[in-house]
């Protein structure tokens, strides 16, 4: 009988790559490992496309739009202060028509979190709606360093951080019949598009220990929705342009604005925009009131319960078909041990309360109730991070895979801030790489 021989390299290879696709076919995903050296007509260099000025003025470049159309980068400015102002920083988004091989071409720019002074370098990150290519969303986090003595001069308190909001609509690859009128009405100016071409939404909030996670795969796992944890409230804010009025009771305020920085007025003051009007919808689901309720109503323990003293709120899923948000709420509480204990003095317990909030109707309801287990020489730190690695396992059992193309696109400079370079910005969907 002749020897068995193992296979070679490139048989190997061509099973791995079988197998990858079929997972693609049946999950929708595909591990970048796939494709880890793309034939050489599908890379190329960030220096060849860019011009050097562009490098040099310090661009940051993020990645592609789901549409595979643009490439984004920011840029973040020093304006010149006044003798006694404290320096803080502008941010500028821009946009860039990619054509592989051909140089990149620089279509919008967009200054963000407008009338907000930043006095810290941003952790930006740079997300797109599932199906919604009509505008994306900039959040903008302000993680304050002990060490950062100009943040401890402006900034006195440091248990709180600020995270900073613009929505902005994207480029029309093509310009629509208002765009090209707008463009008529206002000869030279780059940044002349209709409405739904043209919009910006800024906002800013605080947010307190324990600092709420960012979880963009759910808060914007609906199409022009934005779920925003305040640490006190979620706000689900709708964003959409219509052609009636109407980020209502506004929760967060929002500076609204064309991409020339130019103020919209509201509707009330009939501010008619080519027929259209951009629409905030918010709706807010406030959580210490949310507690007490379940609490009062719900929990087998209520009687023994006194009073809480903090609490972390996890989005553990959303569906975009029945509009549900199911959240976990982790709460630190005081309450009075089992009457077998023969105790009076109440105890320091933890549990979790766990929930569905109805985005068409407001009604919170109750999901389950856990019970108390008693906080033994934990700290409050301790405590988060077992609540947070529970809400991730649980999340990760319910996960339903997406294809690259319904699912959250999400860029960041998380690498800037860890001193290094991305290696190549990916196009997923079309299997191109920019080299960086």
């Amino acid at each position: 009988m002749a020897p068995s021989r193992s296979k070679s390299p490139a048989m190997r290879r061509k099973n791995n790559v079988l197998r990858s696709l079929y997972r693609l076919k049946i999950t929708g995903q595909f591990s970048h490992r796939m494709f880890q050296n793309l034939p050489p007509i599908l890379c190329v260099p960030l220096k060849n496309i860019v011009d050097d000025d562009f490098l040099l003025a310090g661009h940051i470049f993020l990645g592609f739009t789901k549409c595979g159309r643009y490439v984004l980068s920011y840029t973040r400015d020093v304006p010149e202060q006044e003798f006694d102002e404290l320096p803080h920083y502008v941010y500028y988004l821009y946009w860039w028509k990619f054509n592989i091989h051909d140089k990149l071409k620089k279509v919008r720019q967009v200054h963000l979190f407008k009338d907000q002074e930043v006095y810290s370098d941003l952790y930006l990150t740079v997300c797109e709606w599932p199906s919604d290519p009509s505008k994306l969303i900039v959040f903008g986090f302000n993680i304050r360093s002990v060490n950062d003595l100009l943040i401890n001069m402006v900034m006195s308190d440091e248990n709180d951080r600020d995270i900073y909001i613009t929505t902005v609509a994207t480029p029309p690859f093509v310009l629509c019949p208002d765009c090209r009128d707008m463009a008529l009405l206002n000869t030279g100016e780059q940044n002349a598009y209709c409405l739904q071409h043209g919009f910006m939404l800024h906002t800013k909030y605080q947010v307190v220990y324990p600092f709420p996670t960012f979880q963009p795969a759910f808060q914007l796992k609906k199409d022009g929705v934005v779920l925003l944890n305040t640490s006190y409230s979620l706000v689900a804010c709708a964003i959409s342009v219509n052609t009636t009025g109407y980020d209502d009771k506004i929760s967060l305020p929002f500076v609204v604005t064309d991409l020339r920085g130019k103020n919209l007025k509201p509707f009330k003051e009939n501010a008619l925009y080519q027929g259209k009007y951009l629409t905030v919808e918010q709706l807010t689901l406030d959580f210490e009131y949310v507690i007490n309720e379940v609490i009062r109503n719900d929990a087998s323990w209520s009687k023994r319960y006194c009073s809480f003293s903090d609490y972390d709120i996890v989005i553990l899923e959303v569906c975009p078909v029945t509009n549900h948000v199911i959240i976990n709420i982790g709460l630190l509480l005081l309450a009075y041990p089992p009457d077998e204990e023969g105790q009076v003095r109440p105890k320091a317990y933890h549990t979790c309360l766990k929930g569905a909030w109805n985005l068409n109707t407001g009604i919170f309801a109750t999901v389950g109730v856990g019970d108390l287990t008693a906080v033994q020489g934990q700290t409050s730190g301790s405590v988060w991070s077992t609540f947070r690695k529970s809400c991730v396992d649980v999340a990760m059992r319910w996960l339903v895979p997406e294809s690259t193309f319904r699912n959250v696109n999400r860029m960041t400079n998380e690498a800037l801030h860890k001193g290094r370079s991305l290696k190549r910005l990916a196009d997923s969907g079309r299997c191109m790489w920019i080299v960086l």
